[in-house]
């Protein structure tokens, strides 16, 4: 089947740097009831980690939303959430134990405690 793909400019609906994954929401909001949408990224400069992290939920949890005209620290960006949710999350240690701080005080005690 083929799907009808909007093309949204990343750019004006959010700017040119994107620096909070809270701005997913508004690409969240805009492909929210179309059948494809490609996110063109041509005019953004600058996104942070956390937002291309939460760009990348998108793409997956949406296969009919592409990404397109990402350059520089964009598609570097881009490609280092990819390259990072592929591999296999590793930690030294798996035995770490969790502790409830409930609050501020009780926060500031555990920590200067360690």
């Amino acid at each position: 089947m083929e799907y009808k793909k909007t093309i949204i400019d990343i750019a004006a609906l959010i700017g040119t740097d994107i620096r909070s994954r809270a701005n997913a929401n508004i690409i969240r909001a805009a492909i929210d009831g179309l059948d494809g949408a490609v996110l063109d990224l041509s005019g953004v400069e600058f996104v942070s980690r956390s937002f291309a992290d939460e760009l990348y939920n998108i793409i997956t949890d949406n296969p009919t939303v592409k990404t397109e005209g990402a350059h520089g620290i964009v598609a570097s960006m881009l490609a280092a959430v990819e390259q990072g949710r592929s591999k296999p999350r590793h930690r030294e240690r798996d035995d770490a134990e969790v502790v409830d701080a409930h609050d501020m005080d009780n926060l500031a005690h555990l920590l200067m405690s360690t």
